[in-house]
C-alpha cells in the first residue's frame, strides 16, 4: 500500500500527528509526508490512500488547508482511498467545530471514497500542546486505516 500523508500546522501538534500517522503507515508499504503547501496537485497513480489533516480553526479548516483543496483540479483524488483528521481542543464538537468534518466533504468533492469517519486529536494547555497519549492514538487510527485499505491481490483463474 503506497500513502500519501498532508498536512496542515500552526504550532507543529498536528505535524507531530501526522508524522507518526505515516511512520505507521510505512509499516503497510510507502508512506510519504508533506505538508500542505508542498502537496503535489496531482496523486500519481500508485497511491492508495490519502490522509490530510490540519488544526480546527474558527470551527473549520485553517486556510492552508481549504488552500489545498482550492487549488486542486477536479477530481485529483478520483479512485483513491482517503481519511481525514484534525487538532481542536477538547470542547463539545458544537462549540469547537472540526476541520476533520471539512476535509472530508472536501476529499469526497475531489473524487475519494473517503473509508473512515473524521478523526479528532485533541489539544490544550498553554501553550497549546497534544494531549498524552495523542500520539498514539494517531498510530492506532493509522494502523485501523491499513487494514481498511490493504490492496487486493489479483485472483488468479486457473485454465
Amino acid at each position: 500500500m503506497n500513502s500519501l500523508v498532508i498536512y496542515g500546522s500552526r504550532y507543529g501538534n498536528t505535524q507531530k500527528l501526522a508524522a507518526a500517522i505515516a511512520a505507521e503507515l510505512g509499516k503497510h508499504g510507502e508512506a510519504r509526508l508533506v505538508s500542505v503547501e508542498e502537496a503535489p496537485s496531482i496523486v500519481g497513480e500508485a497511491t492508495d490512500l490519502v490522509v490530510v489533516g490540519g488544526p480546527t480553526e474558527a470551527h473549520r479548516m485553517s486556510e492552508p488547508v481549504a488552500q489545498l483543496f482550492d487549488g486542486a483540479g477536479d477530481d485529483w483524488l478520483a479512485g483513491k482511498a482517503a481519511a481525514a483528521f484534525d487538532t481542536r481542543v477538547r470542547w463539545p464538537l458544537f462549540l469547537s467545530g472540526s476541520a476533520a468534518a471539512g476535509i472530508v466533504r472536501k476529499l469526497e468533492a475531489a473524487g475519494a471514497t473517503v473509508i473512515a469517519p473524521p478523526m479528532s486529536f485533541f489539544v490544550g494547555g498553554a501553550p497549546t500542546l497534544l494531549e498524552p497519549g495523542e500520539l498514539e492514538q494517531a498510530k492506532a487510527w493509522a494502523a485501523s486505516l491499513a487494514s481498511r485499505n490493504v490492496p487486493k491481490e489479483p485472483v488468479l483463474t486457473a485454465r
